[in-house]
């Protein structure tokens, strides 16, 4: 693959619009990506990947990300910000890339390129941004190639890699680093305790490795793929065509199913955003319901209370009046939505890929069936 730089307003809508398709509910804020690529482009800095092939092998990689709840903070939460100081004129706006910073003096090496953490509409281009501050090239590659919940979803988790050393820097200079843990969980139980301290998120940079072992676990050049399926959903929107049926067929993926939301609701907790979505059905799917629970991410759904799609397989939400793919804080009753739904990358159809993100890690106590066979099952349900 050839080195991509974004160059305009088309390339980011495009872009955006890749990446929240992927993000399956979560990943981020769309505005939030915009804004950050649009400010790194306004101060002349170049924002684009590298085929990982092409980047030194030698060099220090580092995975960054910017981790915590998707919702929007609560009056409560806004009222003890502003006590503590806390306020939006006093952060720090390059509080990501100061992570990378203080990896690079914990460790004591210098850290030569990126890695996005997954596909999402503002966490990789948290990555993108970072890299173009510093001067560092991203790879075309992410370690989930989807957006997921959780530090130990990552595919190098499934590898057995460590994340720590880790560094943390939140949005007003405060910063931790996290030298030893006892398992990939409680480095995620840690990081997700600082991001609610922090009231929502914080800077992470982790999983600290040579090029050469970033490229051998991470799903690549799938920056290049958000970037195409994204320009193929942006151009069947502004051409009037179902978007839905055009980003399932970009992406080798099914529409499941097509209705009205009939309820949703979120909450913040344990620096996540829990919910569900019920969707009832239109057209042929009338008479039918649709529910999908999410973590940040949707993740399991249920046809008529039976279940149906689960994670690792992805599942996204489409607004059909507009085809913009939505995020879970997006979602709202009275939307007309089409939901497509795609296949897990080949990492997690494996007995680690499931013991990381199949229904059982999420506590449910029932088995992970692919997308291909329950859609099958269903008679041909995905029309």
């Amino acid at each position: 693959m050839a080195t991509t730089f974004l160059k305009d307003a088309e390339d980011i809508e495009a872009f955006l619009t890749g990446l929240t398709f992927f993000g399956t509910g979560g990943g981020g804020d769309p505005g939030r990506g915009r804004k950050l690529i649009e400010t790194e482009l306004s101060s002349g800095r170049k924002v684009g990947w590298y085929d990982p092939d092409e980047v030194d092998q030698d060099a220090w990689c580092v995975r960054v990300s910017r981790t915590g709840s998707t919702g929007a903070p609560t009056p409560a939460m806004i009222e003890l910000k502003e006590k503590l100081g806390m306020r939006e004129e006093n952060q720090f706006h390059y509080h990501i890339a100061e992570a990378v910073r203080e990896l690079e003096t914990v460790a004591g090496v210098k850290i030569g390129a990126i890695v996005p953490p997954e596909l999402g509409a503002s966490n990789t281009c948290v990555a993108l941004t970072v890299g173009a501050y510093l001067g560092i090239p991203v790879l075309d590659a992410d370690y989930a190639g989807r957006a997921i919940p959780e530090l130990c979803n990552t595919t190098p988790c499934l590898s057995g890699w460590k994340i720590w050393p880790l560094a943390t820097v939140d949005a007003w200079g405060n910063r931790c680093v996290v030298k030893e843990a006892l398992s990939p969980q409680v480095a995620e139980r840690i990081v997700r305790h600082l991001a609610v301290a922090s009231f929502g998120h914080t800077g992470v940079a982790g999983f600290l490795k040579k090029v050469r072992d970033a490229r051998n676990v991470a799903v690549l050049y799938t920056l290049s793929e958000a970037l195409q399926v994204g320009r193929a959903m942006l151009e069947a929107r502004l051409e009037g065509r179902d978007v839905a049926e055009v980003a399932a067929a970009s992406a080798s993926g099914w529409v499941i199913f097509r209705g009205e939301v009939f309820k949703t609701g979120g909450e913040n907790r344990d620096g996540f955003f829990w919910g569900e979505h019920v969707i009832k059905g239109e057209g042929s799917w009338q008479g039918r319901t649709l529910r999908i629970w999410y973590k940040n991410e949707n993740l399991i759904s249920w046809l008529d209370d039976i279940p149906y799609i689960t994670a690792p397989d992805l599942i996204s939400v489409i607004d059909t009046s507009n085809g913009i793919p939505l995020t879970n804080p997006q979602v709202a009753a009275g939307q007309k939505v089409a939901v497509v739904a795609l296949r897990a990358r080949p990492q997690y159809r494996t007995p680690d890929g499931l013991a990381n993100l199949g229904p059982g890690h999420f506590g449910f106590d029932f088995e992970y069936r692919p997308i291909e066979e329950v859609l099958n099952a269903k008679g041909g349900c995905h029309q």
